[in-house]
């Protein structure tokens, strides 16, 4: 496959060594094929800085995350600074690989220089994240060794991170950092802040019913806690609330900074099992998917650990110690006991065996109409991901965002959680605006066809100008300030959950409920070319859905093929209506010209291509 696709490029034909090409390459897991562009792309002399620096960044990263030559990809980083072109980026990548080195002093060093060549608000905010996260597990590191954690560092840093959530409020990794970092320093009031802030909610004793429990004794453990080491019944509490919260990730640091653990009850030494036990498959299951990206994996080999160390923990627990061990039974009460929710085997992206796993944080019961079906169902949200699948660890720019079936619909609630903000700052940051303008503008003016570079460039179009609309709509109804972020972002969320998850998992439902031996016999691009349409048709923003198709239309699987048939359903759409089509020009391309489609065009479009619109 590599041997093909590299002999497809010659150096004569310069231009088809892109940075485009690479990221497409890459997107379908072909690694080496990827890493070799991005290599060739380095000795073109004419190469802009911009591009030689983006190569260096893409191949650091694929040295560490993928080759672990820390050596490599330093540097290769220390080469894209000494270029110059977008050092923030360079410093922050520089900065993760350090920290996942355990190089602490340098992880810090390279997140303030990060930080010194920021141009923006959002810049500087994921500069501080960055920090935040070598401070953290700088911290765990020393616990762990036993040694004396920095308490007045912690403190530092909790300030900066609760300066970026007073305006990135709701995002995750923040969020998440500031809850780790309070529960190391005896810090109630931050616990709570971080907690809120993670869960999007402004006041503590309006929570939605799921987590009551969790807010409760969250409340009760840390309204007075300021400084002091709880006691070993509010650490009992303290624990139970992170548990029924899913914040698993966080307790066996704060255990084992409290050394209390003999002295818990049952219930809070299972939660303490049960945490350990996820933090060592998460680090199994991340190092197995690295053994796939570069095709060293033994499947057989992960799947007998995973089982092996499932029994290890029923044998640990309490409440199924006595019992004997089957997979089924193993499922059911984690489920039970700890909201453990999801899957193992293959995905749409991915055919062979990964694991989903994850924790429900809400669940209620929900409705789907679509051309006249109306099925009832269950929408359970999961969070805390310890895995959401190869693709999603291979990836880490976009995920898997649920699944559904005949009735259920599961929905992996952080997926979901970046994207009104970043929306918010593509029109509110002057800077970030221009970032976006200057790849539209690139797209509008340049004459190329090759799909890939013109992919980019019209998803960023249709994303733009969905979100304008957005925030001018709201503008327009005299919104303005904080009532107008708020109202943007709850907007926006609505918008992306109804259709990629309720529209298009729902239509997965309708069809498995409805239809089921045609679905049996579907293949994967079927099923999700169906799910698709649904997904657009159903939106009420459908520019907000076609950016991730029409980027991803190179590659075999069924979620690849199915973005193929969605693109072409467009462009045999445009021909076919050109002339009801304002500004539409027959010297470029149909597909460079989606984005002039109106969104009722758009839901046309694709109602005409819907077998259940019939």
């Amino acid at each position: 496959m590599l041997v093909f696709l590299i002999s497809a490029y010659s150096v004569a034909k310069g231009q088809e060594y892109t940075i485009a090409n690479s990221d497409a390459t890459y997107d379908h897991f072909n690694l080496k094929a990827s890493h070799t562009i991005l290599e060739t792309i380095l000795s073109i002399d004419t190469l802009p800085k911009e591009q030689k620096c983006k190569a260096l960044r893409r191949l650091a990263h694929q040295d560490w995350k993928y080759y672990q030559d820390y050596t490599l990809a330093k540097e290769r980083l220390l080469k894209a600074d000494s270029i110059g072109s977008e050092k923030h980026q360079t410093w922050m990548l520089l900065c993760r690989i350090e920290r996942e080195s355990n190089h602490f002093k340098e992880a810090l060093y390279a997140a303030l220089k990060a930080r010194e060549f920021t141009q923006s608000e959002n810049e500087v905010n994921k500069a501080i994240t960055e920090y935040a996260n070598g401070v953290y597990a700088s911290s765990i590191d020393q616990l762990t060794k036993g040694e004396t954690i920095d308490t007045s560092l912690l403190s530092k840093t909790t300030k900066l991170l609760s300066k970026v959530l007073e305006t990135d409020a709701g995002l995750p990794l923040p969020s998440k950092l500031l809850l780790g970092i309070a529960l190391l320093n005896n810090d109630g009031a931050h616990v709570i802040q971080a907690w809120k802030s993670y869960f999007q909610i402004q006041d503590i004793y309006q929570v939605i019913p799921y987590l009551n429990v969790a807010a409760e004794k969250l409340n009760q453990v840390c309204e007075n806690w300021n400084g002091n080491k709880l006691s070993v019944s509010n650490q009992e509490v303290l624990i139970e609330a992170l548990s029924s919260s899913r914040f698993y990730e966080f307790i066996p640091a704060y255990v084992k900074k409290n050394k209390h653990e003999s002295d818990y009850n049952l219930k809070t030494r299972d939660a303490i099992s049960y945490a350990q036990y996820l933090n060592e498959v998460e680090k199994k299951t991340n190092e197995y998917y690295r053994l796939i990206a570069i095709e060293q994996e033994n499947e057989t080999a992960y799947i007998k650990w995973l089982n092996n160390k499932r029994k290890e923990l029923w044998s640990k627990l309490s409440f199924t110690a006595q019992d004997e061990y089957s997979e089924e039974d193993f499922l059911k009460a984690t489920e039970e006991h700890f909201g453990a929710r999801g899957f193992t085997g293959g995905t749409g992206n991915y055919s062979g065996y990964v694991l989903a796993l994850g924790h429900i944080v809400n669940q209620e019961i929900a409705k789907v109409e679509q051309y006249g079906y109306k099925p009832e169902f269950t929408y359970t949200q999961i969070d805390m991901m310890v895995s959401n699948g190869f693709s999603s660890w291979f990836w880490e720019n976009k995920a898997i965002g649920g699944w559904a079936t005949d009735n259920e619909i599961i929905r992996v609630r952080e997926v979901y959680l970046s994207g009104p903000i970043s929306a918010w700052k593509t029109v509110t940051d002057s800077i970030e605006r221009r970032k976006t303008e200057k790849v539209i503008n690139e797209f509008l003016g340049n004459s190329t066809e090759n799909r890939l570079e013109v992919a980019k460039g019209l998803a960023e179009k249709l994303r733009y100008d969905a979100i304008n609309d957005l925030y001018d709509g709201l503008v327009s109804k005299g919104l303005s300030g904080k009532d107008l972020k708020l109202a943007f972002l709850s907007k926006y969320e609505q918008y992306r959950t109804e259709a990629s998850m309720l529209a298009h998992e729902g239509r997965h439902s309708i069809d498995q409920k409805y239809l089921p031996e045609a679905f049996a016999d579907w293949s994967n691009e079927i099923r999700e070319f169906r799910g698709k349409l649904s997904q657009i048709i159903f939106a009420t923003e459908p520019r907000l859905e076609l950016p991730g198709m029409v980027t991803s239309i190179n590659g075999d699987s069924g979620h690849i093929k199915a973005n193929k048939r969605i693109v072409d359903v467009a462009i045999e759409w445009i021909k076919e209506n050109k002339e009801h089509i304002v500004g539409y020009s027959d010297n470029r391309s149909a597909f460079a010209q989606i984005y002039l489609l109106t969104n009722k065009q758009i839901k046309d479009c694709y109602k005409q291509a819907d077998p259940l619109n019939k």
